[in-house]
């Protein structure tokens, strides 16, 4: 070991480095019982920081008592045993205290080791297999939090021991790793990356002001849609250069816990890792505390789901103190932005019917596009057979109108016009061989006798005499829009004051009671082909 601190004291006068050459190299070890294994006589002594029973909380509170070590050059901690690998939450914490601890230490963790000790006797390969899963997560949170984890090796050895082989393993680790962190020459050496403090070098500018301000909630959504699809990473050393991106999440995971409790700030710290880890608790995500693309997903959809809207948006702006741009959007128009070629004729006809019938509330124009997209993408359609559908499947949408033999459904499937018969026969006004010809056709799968003639009556054409016409792009415009109002006047529907609730009401319509999670997300997907313009 002293050959190896020479060396690096040799290197650092060889770099002309401002400290004096005779300076040692300074080197802490922390942490439990193994640093009885690994201790030396060139290294610091720090006893207060070690203790066989030291457990993450426990370094917590001696850290605080510590007054920062600026001459410090290495730290190596031992921890994560008493734990039993399980107190992920604390580890942002104890990282950060760390680095204020040792400012200019590079800090490594040692990954621990289980010897027999640890165990009452009497357990079996599954309860040392969920051990060394527990603690290969405990650690990858350590390096998610910008630490380096020591230790080529898996922390149950089924010897239970401080192995010989283990420990020198582990010792020479130690000695590559006391080669980092040389830094602060005179002369032009680039020191390398990993030498480097840790920054969020690999996040990418998100577009925008570098204000928290938006005119509209797609505004809001598309930035912080952006902000999962770029692969950015949101910790408690995020630069300043991110700010509007953390009020973005700030102001998200105050909606999604419906408090106001985090203050928005831009500013991600322990309050904003404290709320990450909540809410990574709260959808089943690792709870790492870290605003990864993972958890951004998460929050993105769910702020779809549960209707976070311009109001919403509002208010959180003017909490904020900024002037919100926010406006009423209720005399605005529905434009589209994600579609193209025929789909979007398609949907600009749907558009203007709509206009022409005066439903010209903006948000109940985008509920009803948002089903038809995910229904037909906007091209008028005859239902497909279901030759290649799961007998499973097919038995959960028809139950009893189809076989329970698999060979009789299997037999039956193969004829588009046998099984539509068999399945939509004998119903709301089709006779035993009429569920073939009224199928479903249309934007939104107009099916069976009876609601061709209701709903032809309702536009003023005759659909019950000639069902395909229902695949016309006009007619399937008109009959979509009778269907979703139910042939009832502007006046008589529902005022939506956002796009979630009327996605939501209309998913629910469409289903003839409450739609499933499925579909109720795919309409929401088709959101981002639309835009509400004042």
């Amino acid at each position: 070991m002293k050959n190896i601190l020479y060396e690096i004291k040799n290197f650092r006068r060889l770099a002309n480095l401002k400290e004096d050459v005779e300076s040692p190299v300074k080197v802490v070890l922390i942490g439990d019982s193994l640093i009885a294994y690994l201790e030396n006589d060139d290294y610091m002594s720090l006893p207060n920081l070690v203790d066989d029973d030291m457990t993450i909380d426990k370094l917590l509170n001696q850290l605080t008592n510590e007054e920062p070590m600026d001459d410090v050059d290495h730290v190596f901690v031992s921890i994560g045993v008493n734990d039993n690998f399980k107190n992920k939450k604390n580890i942002p914490f104890l990282i950060d205290l760390l680095n204020k601890t040792f400012p200019n230490a590079n800090i490594n963790i040692i990954k621990g080791i289980v010897d027999e000790d640890y165990f009452y006797g009497g357990e079996g390969k599954e309860d040392f297999k969920s051990l060394e899963e527990d603690s290969k997560l405990f650690y990858q949170t350590f390096t998610k939090n910008g630490a380096n984890v020591l230790g080529s090796y898996d922390s149950i050895d089924y010897g239970l021991g401080f192995s010989d082989n283990k420990i020198n393993n582990l010792k020479n680790e130690i000695d590559n790793a006391l080669f980092q962190n040389v830094t602060d020459f005179e002369f032009g050496v680039e020191p390398k990356k990993e030498d480097l403090p840790f920054i969020q070098k690999d996040n990418v500018d998100i577009s925008g002001e570098d204000v928290t301000d938006f005119d509209t909630i797609y505004e809001f959504l598309e930035r912080f849609e952006e902000m999962w699809k770029s692969g950015n990473v949101y910790n408690l050393r995020s630069s300043g250069s991110f700010k509007p991106d953390i009020e973005q999440i700030q102001l998200a995971l105050n909606f999604l816990s419906h408090s106001d409790d985090l203050e928005i700030t831009g500013k991600f710290d322990r309050d904003t890792e404290e709320a990450i880890y909540d809410y990574q608790k709260s959808v089943d995500l690792p709870e790492t505390g870290i605003a990864d693309s993972e958890t951004l997903e998460e929050m993105f959809f769910n702020l779809k789901i549960k209707g976070f809207d311009d109001e919403d948006l509002s208010m959180f702006l003017l909490k904020m103190g900024l002037i919100s741009n926010v406006v009423s959007l209720l005399n605005g128009k529905v434009e589209i932005v994600g579609l193209g070629g025929e789909t979007k004729q398609n949907a600009q006809i749907m558009i203007d019917y709509m206009n022409k019938k005066g439903i010209t509330n903006p948000y109940t124009q985008v509920g009803i596009l948002c089903v038809i997209g995910k229904e037909s993408g906007f091209i008028p359609q005859n239902e497909i057979g279901h030759k290649n559908t799961d007998n499973s499947r097919l038995r959960k949408l028809f139950g009893n109108r189809v076989p329970s033999d698999d060979k009789e459904l299997d037999e039956l499937k193969l004829d588009d016009e046998k099984f539509f018969n068999q399945v939509y026969g004998g119903m709301f006004g089709n006779s035993k061989t009429e569920g073939y010809k009224y199928r479903g056709r249309g934007f939104n799968g107009l099916t069976f006798k009876g609601n061709y003639e209701k709903y032809g009556t309702c536009i003023g054409r005759e659909l019950a005499s000639n069902p395909e016409v229902v695949n016309n792009v006009a007619i399937a415009a008109e009959v979509a829009v009778s269907f979703f109002t139910k042939c009832k006047s502007a006046d008589q529907l529902p005022e939506f004051t956002n796009e979630d609730e009327a996605i939501n009401y209309f998913v629910d319509l469409n289903a003839g009671g409450t739609g499933t999670d499925e579909t109720r997300g795919n309409a929401f997907n088709q959101l981002i082909n639309f835009k509400i313009v004042s």
